[in-house]
């Protein structure tokens, strides 16, 4: 059996001539199916290049931050002319806003239970964030203090996977995980004891029980949540609800529907970095425009080069028509012929496309941190979708580049091709 007898009775004859031409065009054949698979080698290429990038870029700096980050809003005040029942008559006030200060959230519970309702949210913590200096002896370092429940925040702001000595998970009270910058600066190691003062003033004596690099500049010390929430005074509540999205393009829904919800303060990290979004959007438009002008460009190249196939072809396709053939058969074999090479070229440019990315990713760089395992020089995504994508994308640009080269074989007159 073979792949002709599979196909309807209708469009056999279109199709075993199509596969005789492309057989017989030898090299012009291979060089046509080499155009498509440049042009899907380029596109799986870029559009790897670009979007890895990207997500090494997002990775490091949402995986550093919560997605949305919920507070209590800060009291602004009211100035005497928007005073109901005021005295009427011409005021002048000048608005004069306090310290910015983070406020209690008292019924924290409630607010976990609204978020875990709310669709694409991952996960919820509960944490107490402030100021404080931390010193072994003399000379305090300032630093910023987290307190959560370390199988909880792990989830939040992963810590484990950036140590490069000690723990995280199972923190115990009186034990702190610094990172690395603050061991240099204070001259400890794990083991050893620091004693941390909040902004409230009140001091706290803790062991070293881990420390981490991230790579980005200081860190956070991080503490468990009651001992957070004895360092700042203010007993059984917090300051701060961390929420962790699944998609972290959709947390500004996120922060929008908790802030109607809940009446509080809501910030996702897109609002808070608006110019490293702006860049995103851009590398991905750029992926795009490049793959399209690529894929148009390829195009062209095979529609001139089935053009002049045409051309080749002029007595075949008058000593066809004289027989019998009609316009449409003429048709659908030049279709054929460029369905056939826009497969082949396909399928071997995603083959080739792919490979391509694996060599490129096999370079490693080390990480400019402490501690940090080497990463490919060149950050590459291999994406199922993103491959088949381009594929689809190249062979419907040279069905369509066949088509102009079709429509004038279908027409032409067998006598003037004859001669």
């Amino acid at each position: 059996m073979t792949i002709n007898t599979l196909l309807p009775r209708q469009i056999r004859f279109e199709a075993q001539l199509a596969w005789r031409h492309l057989r017989s065009g030898g090299g012009q054949t291979w060089l046509t199916i080499a155009a498509v698979a440049s042009g899907v080698i380029i596109v799986i290429f870029i559009v790897g290049v670009i979007f890895g990038f990207q997500r090494r870029l997002t990775a490091l700096l949402t995986d550093a931050i919560p997605h949305v980050t919920v507070q209590v809003p800060a009291a602004r005040p009211i100035p005497y002319a928007d005073l109901p029942g005021r005295v009427a008559g011409t005021s002048s006030s000048r608005t004069e806003m306090q310290a910015p200060q983070r406020k209690n959230i008292d019924d924290w519970r409630t607010v976990l239970a609204v978020a875990r309702t709310i669709p694409n949210v991952r996960t919820v913590t509960p944490a107490v964030a402030g100021q404080g200096f931390a010193s072994k002896g003399a000379n305090p370092v300032g630093v910023s203090v987290i307190g959560a429940d370390p199988a909880q925040q792990e989830l939040v702001t992963p810590v484990t996977k950036n140590l490069i000595g000690g723990h995280y998970l199972g923190l115990a009270a009186d034990e702190v995980v610094i990172d690395y910058e603050l061991a240099k600066d204070l001259n400890v190691g794990v083991g050893d004891r620091i004693r941390i003062t909040s902004v409230s003033g009140i001091p706290e004596p803790l062991r070293i029980a881990g420390i981490y690099s991230k790579g980005q500049g200081r860190g956070s010390a991080y503490v468990t949540l009651r001992t957070g929430q004895s360092m700042l005074a203010i007993g059984n509540s917090v300051n701060v609800v961390f929420v962790k999205v699944i998609d972290i393009y959709g947390a500004d829904a996120v922060a929008e529907r908790l802030t109607v919800l809940l009446d509080c303060e809501a910030k996702s990290w897109s609002s808070e970095f608006p110019n490293f979004v702006t860049s995103l959007k851009a590398q991905a438009a750029s992926a795009y425009l490049i793959s399209g002008f690529t894929l148009i460009a390829s195009s062209f190249a095979i529609a001139s080069v089935l053009v002049v196939s045409v051309q080749r072809k002029a007595k075949q396709i008058g000593i066809l028509k004289s027989i019998g053939a009609r316009s449409n058969q003429i048709l659908l074999v030049f279709l054929f012929e460029g369905l056939g090479i826009a497969i082949a070229g396909s399928v071997l440019g995603a083959i080739a496309g792919i490979a391509v990315l694996y060599l490129s990713s096999l370079p490693k760089e080390a990480v400019g941190r402490f501690g940090g395992v080497p990463q490919s020089v060149i950050p590459l995504i291999l994406d199922p979708l993103y491959i088949l994508t381009a594929m689809a994308a190249a062979s419907t640009a040279t069905v369509l580049a066949a088509l102009l080269p079709a429509r004038r074989a279908a027409k032409m007159n067998p006598v003037d091709a004859l001669r």
